[in-house]
């Protein structure tokens, strides 16, 4: 259980006792205030969550709150939402003025321990390491609003309507009379090919037992120190496991050496980010600078002429997802040691004149040849759960204004360029201000921006970028690498991607995996890799420009078949089902990358219905016939 979902907790406590009185709605707003401080005091005096919120939150509606496109009656409770929000934020506000840290640990530890089921190691060691740095931004933040905080944390749920504070722009250059993509059809036989491979979402897990705990109590299992058990159905597997663990070093080290023996012309490959495990209450700055350097050093030794590309993850500073801004420098709550620690460890594979942005945020731009350049961004900043967007919103690090000021330099050079990414842009946790002004730069130099290589999802996906005032005019793609862990329900994989020489379009790309189920049938052998597919041979595309890439999006919304082949292999093959819910979901996702622009998915999700219903009407009259 995350920070943020001990504030849920509350949020919701408070959203269900609102909804039943919403005709006088802020008198209702005071009462709960008054009612939650008065609970508070309870607790304070006794230690004990009293009986009537125990009650509440055992029976929360969790999914009837949530829709990934609200209607009007979701929307209404949406409102409900950021109103109980509001009152939480302001209740504890009050309450980490007017109390000691400890105090507030134990709070929050309490209801983490009685409301998510983990134990109290786990539950205290994550709201331990979130403590310091809520508490800098509240003591030195003092403009802060809850409905500042609320819109930030809860924008899914038009929390982040109506509040100024979150509005921004980036200083974006003009464009010349033609910057039209030009998304020409490649000569695939007669190009000039590089390949590239992608490698993401590691998360070693250095404790990870065989044999171990992998139905524990924790965010995470099959560690050494949940012990080992006597039921063989909760025994993790030798080489990973599908349910809550990472990945294990024997794993790690056997995809690099599938990479080595079986692709023998890398030209470059691409780390987008996510080294460290999932056992976010039990990180460190020692530790996971262990992890990273382990891993890293490990590619170094078995590419050693192969150019190395990373990013980071939102998994790698400590705590994870905190990205503090380069001029916090307090030793306790700063990134400063990761942001160095990277500088060093990439400096392998990048020249000198990257450490500068490096050290000031974990981003980078670099040209490995003549006309083509990539651009390394931390986009976890990004990331709603970065409790640093509630201390400073507007573009940490001025990462998106460098990022615009590059990409004219690049355009300027005649340069094509590749971005690499950890979080999508249109992932519906990335701050919708900086999802919507990277949407801005990437359609203003669509003519230059050739590809971006995302992580983050653990699946593998593609996604589409439209202009937004020609909203069916594809601009650029998004590739998504998969993830290297198993967690959760997944199988392993890395991308190889062949690549134009002359435009820098991807031409192809390959997923390669192996069946985990298989794999630990048989400890002392290997896994078995294969090529689970081509992009190319299975969904009939030339290359995955922005313009075949659109064309694939309608077929998929209007051929049932074929996307689920698509969510097969979303899943890296683990074999679940996708209902029509889940369909729509995964063809959705294709056309969001701006967070809260629907736009797209809904003419996509419109063709499925009309597909959907032909199906229908077909059944039936064959139905008839057969009487």
């Amino acid at each position: 259980m995350l920070l943020q979902q001990v504030i849920w907790s509350a949020v919701l406590t408070v959203t269900i006792s609102l909804a039943t009185n919403a005709t006088s709605l802020k008198g209702a707003e005071r009462h709960k205030r008054n009612e939650m401080l008065h609970e508070l005091r309870i607790f304070d005096e006794t230690g004990i969550i009293t009986s009537r919120l125990s009650a509440i939150l055992n029976q929360l509606p969790l999914s009837s709150l949530f829709s990934m496109k609200p209607s009007t009656a979701i929307e209404t409770r949406g409102d409900l939402i950021c109103t109980a929000c509001n009152t939480v934020i302001d209740v504890l506000t009050e309450y980490i003025e007017t109390h000691s840290r400890e105090e507030v640990l134990n709070l929050l530890s309490t209801i983490c321990i009685q409301f998510a089921n983990y134990s109290t190691e786990v539950c205290h060691g994550l709201i331990d390491l979130n403590l310091d740095t809520v508490f800098y931004i509240f003591n030195r933040t003092k403009s802060i609003n809850s409905r500042q905080f609320c819109g930030i944390l809860l924008q899914e749920n038009g929390c982040f309507k109506d509040e100024p504070s979150l509005e921004w722009t980036i200083a974006i250059p003009s464009k010349p009379e033609v910057n039209r993509t030009d998304n020409k059809r490649e000569n695939t036989e007669t190009a000039d090919v590089l390949t590239i491979i992608q490698l993401s979402d590691i998360h070693y897990e250095p404790d990870y037992l065989p044999d171990g705990n992998a139905v524990c109590k924790a965010p995470m299992c099959c560690r050494s120190d949940q012990g080992p058990v006597e039921d063989l159905g909760a025994r993790a597997g030798y080489w990973g496991d599908y349910r809550s663990c990472d990945t294990p070093w024997n794993t790690f080290s056997d995809t690099v050496q599938q990479i080595k023996r079986t692709h023998q012309k890398i030209d470059y490959i691409y780390m987008t980010g996510d080294i460290v495990d999932h056992a976010i209450w039990d990180t460190g700055i020692e530790k996971n600078s262990d992890v990273i350097e382990k891993v890293l050093k490990k590619l170094k030794a078995d590419f050693p002429d192969t150019p190395i590309y990373p990013i980071l993850g939102n998994h790698e500073p400590s705590p994870l997802n905190l990205f503090a801004p380069h001029d916090i420098i307090d030793e306790n709550i700063s990134t400063k040691w990761l942001y160095e620690l990277s500088e060093k460890l990439w400096s392998i594979w990048l020249p000198p004149e990257t450490s500068k942005t490096i050290l000031q945020g974990g981003f980078y731009t670099v040209l490995p040849k003549p006309g083509f350049r990539i651009i390394a961004l931390n986009s976890n900043v990004c990331f709603v759960y970065n409790w640093w967007l509630i201390y400073d919103t507007k573009d940490q690090d001025g990462q998106l204004q460098w990022l615009a000021d590059t990409l004219l330099q690049a355009e300027s050079a005649g340069e094509k360029v590749h971005i690499l990414g950890h979080v999508p842009s249109g992932n519906s946790q990335c701050f919708r201000t900086w999802s919507r002004e990277f949407h801005k730069i990437i359609e203003r130099f669509e003519n230059t921006v050739t590809a971006i290589f995302n992580g983050h999802t653990h699946n593998d996906q593609f996604h589409v970028y439209y202009a937004m005032e020609e909203p069916t005019r594809p601009i650029s793609v998004a590739v998504n690498g998969g993830s290297v862990t198993q967690y959760s329900d997944l199988n392993s994989n890395y991308k190889l991607y062949s690549v134009d020489s002359a435009t820098y379009h991807i031409l192809d790309a390959e997923s390669w995996s192996f069946n985990l189920t298989e794999a630990n049938t048989n400890s002392s052998l290997n896994p078995t890799w294969f090529k689970l597919y081509s992009f190319k041979e299975e969904y009939g595309v030339e290359s995955l420009n922005a313009t075949e890439l659109d064309t694939l999006t309608h077929k998929l919304a209007g051929n049932k078949s074929l996307l689920q082949i698509y969510s097969r292999h979303y899943n890296k093959d683990e074999g679940s089902e996708c209902g029509n819910d889940c369909l729509k979901s995964r063809l959705c996702s294709t056309a969001v990358t701006q967070t809260g622009d629907y736009t797209q998915c809904d003419i996509l999700l419109q063709e499925f219905y009309n597909q959907t219903n032909s199906e229908q009407v077909h059944y039936q009259i064959s139905n008839q016939l057969l009487a």
